[in-house]
């Protein structure tokens, strides 16, 4: 999360940490890069503060925390599609989260739900490319 929020501060993008402190207490808060903080006092509302927040996300490789994320992030896809409302452009990079598409698409998961990129920059340029998106704050990426 840090190289992310470095990389927000250095073309002047916001970089928002949803911290749990009381989870977390080993991790010392949020990283210096980060322009706003905004405190969670439980998992389940770290992650739908996230959700909310979000204009889009990407997932990069990590662990169980990373894999939770997306997971919701996908499953909000999935009842929206269903049922009307806005989608979250997610983007997942990485051969470990094409794995687990695999798997849940073999279940019954939409893969249209979630793009899998190969590299940052493609999972960046496909979110950048979406409607919901707006593409005018984010000019100087």
């Amino acid at each position: 999360m840090e190289a992310a929020s470095a990389g927000a501060a250095s073309v002047d993008g916001l970089a928002i940490g949803v911290i749990a402190p009381a989870l977390f207490n080993d991790r010392g808060g949020a990283n210096p890069h980060v322009s706003e903080i905004i405190e969670a006092g439980t998992l389940p509302i770290r992650l739908g503060t996230l959700l909310e927040r979000a204009d889009g996300a990407i997932a990069l490789p990590g662990s169980i925390g990373t894999a939770t994320e997306l997971l919701l992030a996908w499953n909000h896809n999935h009842i929206v599609r269903r049922n009307g409302g806005t989608r979250l452009p997610i983007t997942a990079v990485g051969e470990s989260w094409a794995r687990i598409a695999a798997i849940l698409t073999a279940t019954g998961a939409e893969t249209g739900d979630v793009h899998l990129a190969e590299s940052v920059v493609n999972g960046l340029n496909w979110l950048l490319q979406q409607p919901e998106i707006r593409v005018e704050d984010h000019e100087s990426l």
